[in-house]
């Protein structure tokens, strides 16, 4: 009998208390500085150094040089911001957004503008 006025009493509580549950999409949830979401390129700071290929533990970006491009799959990304650390012109970041989700394996390829040499102006 105790056990069922216990539970009556957890019922009676939970009835006047603010809900813990978050009420997605109609509030955005608050999403904090270090959430993984996603690894992003600002493709005309990159110099295709391949720093972040080598360092990525599970093989998921891939440099070309000659190309000059740059392909992460985000299926093999681990999250672990090798890539972002080793990266010397801070051109990768993590994004804050998750991806939304998909049926079929993507790849991101981004093709990396040439840089633009600035003219010498003689004095």
């Amino acid at each position: 009998m105790s056990d069922i006025l216990k539970m009556f009493g957890t019922v009676v509580k939970s009835l006047f208390k603010k809900s813990t549950c978050d009420r997605y999409p109609f509030q955005k949830p608050t999403v904090f500085e270090q959430t993984k979401g996603h690894v992003q390129i600002d493709a005309p700071r990159c110099i295709l150094c391949s720093m972040c290929e080598k360092r990525c533990p599970t093989n998921a970006i891939k440099v070309n040089r000659n190309g000059r491009t740059w392909d992460i799959n985000h299926y093999q990304c681990i999250f672990c911001y090798n890539c972002i650390t080793v990266c010397p012109t801070k051109c990768l970041m993590m994004g804050q957004q998750y991806a939304a989700p998909t049926l079929t394996k993507q790849h991101e390829v981004v093709e990396i503008p040439v840089p633009v040499k600035a003219e010498k102006t003689e004095a």
